[in-house]
């Protein structure tokens, strides 16, 4: 059963941030932007080319601001490092991610939300907030903060067993085929990849 709560600050919903490395008009007419796989906000077509919801809302932004833009897909945590280096100039997504901290700057508007949900098959205790997760085998993808929620999860302290996953295929199959309890994810990849790997008892 799907939940049905938003989990993020007593189930707010997760608030997707402007994070940007310094942008000088002076120096470049063009933004480099950098996206994670995560349809339908944003994802890579099978031309190569990226496409999603706040791909679109750049598309339309960023040459009204008088730029250019490109960009590039990588892993979160790769992207993330890569905005503080200076090697990006800006993220359209979650400002919780810790290379974050001290070194990005976040814009306050709120461009969109997101929803995280908990997965799991057959009959088990729902998962609320953050405590319920405590003696539970969770499935975490590679990369994600969860908006602050991964240093519960890898706090030692809190004995959370977590299973992690590199893919959104691999993510559900392992909750498929039972290799852990619960999946965290968010509604959006979860919906595209269940057409792919549908699950009964959801």
């Amino acid at each position: 059963m799907k939940l049905r709560h938003t989990l993020f600050l007593l189930y707010a919903m997760a608030t997707i941030s402007l994070s940007v490395h310094a942008i000088e008009p002076e120096d470049t007419r063009e933004v480099s932007i950098g996206y994670i796989e995560f349809p339908p906000v944003f994802s890579t077509n099978s031309e190569g080319e990226p496409e999603g919801l706040l791909i679109d809302l750049a598309k339309m932004v960023i040459p009204k601001a008088g730029y250019r833009w490109k960009a590039r897909s990588l892993p979160a945590k790769r992207m993330a490092e890569t905005v503080v280096k200076g090697e990006l100039d800006l993220w359209i997504g979650l400002s919780t991610l810790p290379e974050f901290e001290d070194t990005t700057y976040i814009g306050r508007p709120v461009v969109a939300t997101i929803e995280l949900n908990a997965y799991w098959l057959g009959d088990r205790l729902p998962i609320h907030r953050e405590q319920d997760l405590s003696n539970k085998r969770v499935i975490t993808l590679h990369g994600y903060s969860y908006g602050g929620w991964i240093k519960t999860i890898q706090n030692p302290a809190n004995q959370v067993i977590e299973c992690r996953a590199f893919s959104q295929e691999q993510a559900v199959n392992m909750l498929k085929y039972g290799r852990c309890d619960y999946l965290l994810n968010y509604t959006g990849p979860m919906k595209n990849q269940l057409l792919y790997t549908p699950i009964e008892d959801l």
